[in-house]
């Protein structure tokens, strides 16, 4: 079943009617009400508002494409599942469909799940509530970017307080049995001026001059987000909410698998929606939506608040299978199965076809393997090595036995005039990269900031500046390392792996030290980590700050473990083992907790989000030599392990060179990689 796309516009009342009468003969209900537990979904996405209105264009069709697939798989209905878009998502339209539409719908004990993806804008506060007077709005189609006295005044935008109004009624209809879930792909505010890449929101504030030259003498509302009523009443639903970004951030659109620009927040939540259980807090739904945007989104926060501490839309998924099924025969050397790139799938994976019923892979041979060539969000195709007919490869298990982490492809955007020696030296150079590409969405923006030239990334991250006196090979040797740096780093954020065999994860233990010399630390206590989280449990640390970390293994075999940090200015280092340690040192038992002795971590900086990613394997590893080398080399005289191999390649080294940028597999449950990220403030 497809999405019901509704298109509320023109004579209101009229269409309204028709909608309404249509939706029944859908749904085959004639009180227009869902039945109890049902789960339902209304889908707002405007991507192009109109030209004179003067926002620009984004991608928000790609957000709803994939989430409305993502609910269906997990148990929403197609024809509960609501689409509003484009020229139909004005004021009107959106209240309308959410008055007339889904509320007459809405049953106690529903789970309910909203999204806007769109654009969103600040405006004056209107009744005192904010201690910064700004009210944080999302934008329909119908509401132009400035304030003009006396024709627009922001009539059309819907702010929180109204917003709050919609969910606390939704919520007091589905009552303390239902749930709500709440999720909006934009931002409200931010100081994005170059427009090198399509972000949701803007820092114009729809407001009169007088009041915006005042906004500066107001207290700052550090939290400030779409004000909602989301704590906990025995009387109404419980609700949980998840915003794009913090309040005084962009939020920029990221590049799927396939190149298509599309929300970070929807991005991350396709995929943990695809793979999540019934049981999956909110809360584990948040760290996780947290990782994955630090690999796509890493100069954003996103934001939640409400009830973080339930099972996801009331624990009504549906269970996932842990096997994926054929839903089309190609030809004898070809099928398409039902997983895709939000179930971690990237081409070049490696699946194996099982008899129907096959529970344990390990111990059944596969009737053929298949290597995936193409893959889209819900679907792969594979190649086998075997044909087979259809008869016997329709009822087929499949199961994954290599995984592969994606490609080391990043798209390029130079934005200097034809003549300019640095672009010319640049493009000459990248030529050598298959892997940079200019002809798809661009990552990385190469550009004039006055005299001098600038590599920018993802949420306008200075990565590079150079003064005009560099000489233009110089400049572009020195912007090409840091593209690559850039590739590498997300690539590492990346990869995760799953092991239940090798199942280890660790903590970060805050202490105090003190520094007897240059060779001697003393540990005097520990710090409680809650101390160095906010309310949403980001970990903080300042400057000067130390900690070690605290291994568990969970598996059933024992696992050597390696340590890698990537840090926020994309440089990406093996901590353990260090210097003067070997990789046999670094082995945690089945079942066992291990305190890493002598080993402590001083934070220092670049400040922003750091990422460090544990990685748990059956045999030693030292990334060290291939870290050192660039790629270049592996342990002497010992073959490099496929993570060892893998990790060669992320520096661009000639094994990926010749492979396009592909880089090689792992075979499935051989490593388990836990990742935690922490903020490194500011000194002030």
């Amino acid at each position: 079943m497809k999405a019901t796309s509704v298109l509320v516009a023109g004579h209101p009342v009229f269409l309204l009617r028709v909608f309404l009468a249509a939706s029944l003969l859908v749904t085959g209900r004639t009180n227009g009400q869902a039945q109890p537990g049902q789960k339902i979904a209304l889908l707002i996405a405007i991507g192009n508002y109109p030209p004179e209105g003067g926002w620009q264009p984004i991608h928000a069709a790609n957000d709803i494409a994939v989430i409305s697939e993502a609910l269906r798989k997990r148990g929403f209905p197609g024809e509960n599942i609501l689409l509003l878009q484009e020229a139909a998502a004005t004021r009107v339209g959106i209240l309308q469909i959410w008055n007339e539409v889904l509320l007459p719908q809405v049953k106690p004990g529903d789970v309910v799940y909203f999204q806007f993806s769109g654009h969103g804008q600040q405006v004056a506060d209107d009744n005192g509530d904010e201690l910064d007077g700004l009210d944080e709005a999302i934008v329909p189609y119908d509401s132009p970017q400035r304030f003009q006295p006396g024709v627009y005044q922001g009539k059309n935008l819907l702010r929180d307080d109204e917003l709050n109004n919609l969910f606390t009624g939704l919520r007091d209809r589905l009552g303390p049995t239902g749930n709500l879930m709440v999720v909006l792909d934009a931002c409200h505010s931010g100081t994005g001026t170059r427009a090198i890449g399509p972000a949701r929101g803007t820092d114009v504030v729809m407001a009169s001059d007088d009041f915006v030259q005042t906004i500066g003498q107001r207290p700052a509302d550090n939290f400030a987000r779409p004000k909602f009523s989301a704590s906990e009443d025995r009387k109404r639903a419980p609700m949980v909410a998840f915003f794009g970004s913090a309040h005084n951030q962009l939020n920029w659109e990221t590049s799927d698998e396939q190149g298509k620009l599309i929300g970070p927040l929807s991005y991350a939540l396709s995929k943990i929606l695809s793979q999540a259980t019934s049981k999956t807090s909110y809360r584990a739904i948040f760290e996780q939506v947290r990782l994955e945007m630090t690999a796509t989104a890493p100069k954003q926060q996103p934001q939640a608040e409400g009830t973080l501490d339930q099972e996801m839309l009331g624990g009504q998924l549906l269970e996932r299978s842990l096997n994926y099924r054929v839903v089309r025969w190609n030809d004898p050397g070809s099928v398409v199965v039902d997983a895709g790139w939000v179930h971690g799938l990237n081409e070049g994976a490696v699946l194996g076809l099982y008899p129907a019923e096959t529970r344990d892979p390990a111990r059944v041979t596969a009737l053929a393997r298949g290597t995936v060539i193409a893959v889209q969000p819900f679907e792969a195709t594979l190649q086998l090595d075997s044909s087979l007919r259809e008869s016997v490869a329709r009822p087929c298990w499949v199961y994954i036995l290599e995984q592969n982490f994606g490609d080391l492809r990043i798209g390029l955007s130079v934005k200097l005039p034809d003549s300019h020696p640095v672009r010319t030296a640049l493009l000459q150079k990248t030529a050598r990269y298959p892997m940079i590409r200019t002809d798809e969405a661009p990552e990385v923006f190469v550009l004039a900031a006055g005299k001098n030239i600038q590599l920018i990334g993802t949420g306008e991250q200075v990565l590079e500046e150079l003064g005009a006196n560099i000489p233009a090979a110089e400049a572009a040797d020195k912007i090409l390392f840091r593209m690559l740096a850039y590739a590498q780093a997300k690539y590492m954020r990346k990869m995760e792996a799953k092991s239940t065999y090798l199942n280890v994860d660790f903590e970060l233990i805050p202490v105090q030290i003190e520094e007897i010399d240059a060779n001697t630390l003393v540990e005097k206590d520990t710090i409680p980590l809650a101390s160095k989280r906010d309310a949403l449990g980001n970990i903080h640390f300042q400057g000067g700050d130390w900690f070690r970390i605290r291994v568990h293994n969970r598996g059933s075999k024992a696992a050597y473990f390696t340590l890698l940090d990537i840090q926020p200015d994309n440089l990406v280092n093996p901590l353990i083992p260090g210097e003067g340690e070997t990789p046999t040192q670094f082995r945690v038992g089945a079942g066992k907790t291990l305190d890493v002795p002598d080993k402590y971590f001083r934070i220092g900086p670049p400040a922003g989000v750091e990422m460090f990613k544990l990685i748990a394997t059956e045999q030693p590893v030292d990334l060290r030599p291939i870290a050192r080398s660039q790629g270049a080399s592996t342990r002497a005289n010992t073959q490099a392990s496929a993570l060892e191999q893998i990790f060669g390649q992320t520096f661009f080294n000639d094994d990926v060179m010749t492979r396009g940028g592909k880089t090689a597999n792992l075979s499935a449950g051989s490593v388990h990689v836990h990742s935690v990220t922490f903020i490194i403030d500011s000194q002030k």
